[in-house]
């Protein structure tokens, strides 16, 4: 059987990784009389290639391969396409299967590509995959089931439930219905609806509760606090709360998440919320809901340390940190140093790193001993550069300014750096939108990168002269190299 490798176009509402469209092809433009030191510039789109002509042979599947996946499971995604070793390989099954994982609501976007296998007389048949981001843990309200019992039946019905679900339309009802169906199966039927729900500063979950809906926050009064201000303490759950479907646990873990970061802001480690009472509010249609506070004492701040897998780099690790002197421990400046290391492990290539801020408390001496917990994972590495939009010129350019190698560890943040020294240098002229597209292989912890850079003949922005260049001598003429635009 003769080697085939076809690339299929998706459906209009899906935007591919690669090579399901014909790619745009940026040029250099090539002058008549070439200038010493010439910049390279971005030109003008070319025509896209002719389709292949020959159409593949059907044969079976011999092989499903997925690649871009890092949360969901080959095996999973294989599943929920549909597709199996053996069944007839031609375009509409492939084109079948890659829509059925777009129809999930797990992808961002889904390509296929096939040849013959290297085994066998079929195909081997490859998804590129990017998934949604990002994805909530499972919150279970008001309903006969736990949220331990709902995620064992999930893992058994969707073959692409991790433990995590995205907060897409097709995902949550296809979860409200599998809830559903477990709830059947136990004898307690019950309507289900599925929202994201905001438990926390930046914090939310996929919440499950009666379709029939919950009683709305409408206002929340708080007693006994001295150390914190009533306004200070509405203003900090109002956010999260006003409006929120009320129950009693959502509530509390909303006042562990907003309101104690205001007390250990200021020391105030043992803080308790008491029993809260609810009661129909005369203003709107919800609940009012009164919450007791016992404060406690104010605590110093002790040692400040990093502990797990990384604690033999605390002295790195803590200058990167910067956590100020203090005496009150201040928690909310902790948790800003926790995430100045974040940033530091992403700079050394852990891209899937997590930094949290710890403590030990002394009622004895009334002393807080706070330290990082540091979970690095595995160490990313550059893989390969590519570059689409640019000529000759400008490759060669690039890639000599591209500053990363092969087998590095990779920097997260460096194509986005790169890209914005590019426009801020002035490297290239009528030059439009640029991207930097990241693929980060979760197995192999490799990182390929494309740049795309994009003509713009509109670009009209001029120079700012040079040392010792005369006001508006740039006008009219070539820029130079490296000068800033305006």
């Amino acid at each position: 059987m003769r080697s085939v490798s076809v690339v299929f176009r998706p459906s209009s509402a899906c935007v591919l990784l690669f090579c399901l469209a014909t790619p745009v092809a940026l040029l250099a433009q090539t002058p008549k009389k070439p200038a010493a030191k010439a910049k390279p510039a971005v030109a003008a789109p070319a025509p896209a290639p002719a389709a292949a002509e020959e159409a593949p042979r059907e044969f079976p599947v011999d092989a499903i391969v997925v690649e871009g996946n890092r949360f969901l499971t080959p095996a999973g995604i294989a599943a929920a396409s549909g597709l199996k070793i053996g069944a007839k390989g031609d375009t509409p099954t492939f084109d079948a299967a890659r829509d059925r994982l777009l129809a999930s609501g797990y992808f961002e976007t889904v390509a296929y590509r096939f040849k013959s296998a290297e085994k066998g007389s079929g195909y081997s048949v490859t998804f590129e995959v990017q998934e949604m981001q990002p994805l909530y843990p499972l919150r279970i309200e008001a309903l006969p089931a736990t949220a331990e019992q709902v995620t064992a039946w999930l893992r058994q019905k969707d073959p692409l439930f991790t433990g995590r679900i995205p907060g897409t339309t097709q995902v949550l009802d296809r979860t409200a219905r599998e809830i559903e169906a477990y709830l059947n199966s136990i004898g307690k039927p019950a309507p289900v609806g599925g929202k994201i729900v905001l438990v926390g500063e930046q914090k939310y979950e996929a919440q499950f509760m009666p379709a029939a809906g919950l009683p709305n926050v409408a206002l929340v009064t708080f007693e006994g606090n001295k150390a914190i201000r009533n306004t200070d303490l509405q203003n900090g759950i109002a956010a999260v709360a006003f409006g929120q479907p009320y129950t009693e646990s959502n509530f509390r873990l909303l006042l562990e998440n907003q309101l104690k970061p205001l007390y250990e802001k200021d020391g105030y480690m043992r803080v308790k919320f008491g029993k809260l009472t609810t009661s129909p509010s005369t203003q709107v249609k919800g609940i009012d809901v009164h919450v007791p506070i016992e404060e406690g004492p104010q605590f110093k701040l002790g040692e400040v340390s990093v502990r797990g897998p990384m604690e033999e780099n605390s002295k790195h690790l803590l200058r990167v940190a910067k956590v100020p002197k203090m005496a009150i421990a201040d928690f909310d400046q902790l948790r800003q140093a926790a995430l100045r290391i974040k940033e530091d492990l992403r700079h050394e290539g852990y891209l899937d790193g997590d930094v949290s801020v710890d403590r030990d408390i002394n009622d004895e001496t009334k002393t807080v001993d706070a330290f990082f917990v540091i979970s690095p994972g595995t160490q990313y590495t550059f893989g390969k550069l590519d570059i689409k939009g640019l000529g000759l010129d400008g490759l060669a350019a690039v890639n000599k300014a591209w500053s990363i190698k092969t087998g590095e560890p990779f920097p997260g943040e460096y194509p986005d750096y790169f890209l914005r020294r590019v426009k801020e240098e002035g490297w290239f002229d009528n030059l439009g939108e640029t991207r930097a597209e990241p693929e980060i292989n979760s197995e192999t912890h490799v990182v390929n990168v494309t740049l795309y850079f994009r003509y713009n003949p509109d670009n009209k922005r001029k120079r700012i002269p040079g040392p010792g260049e005369p006001p508006g001598s740039q006008q009219g003429g070539p820029p130079l190299p490296g000068q800033p635009l305006r």
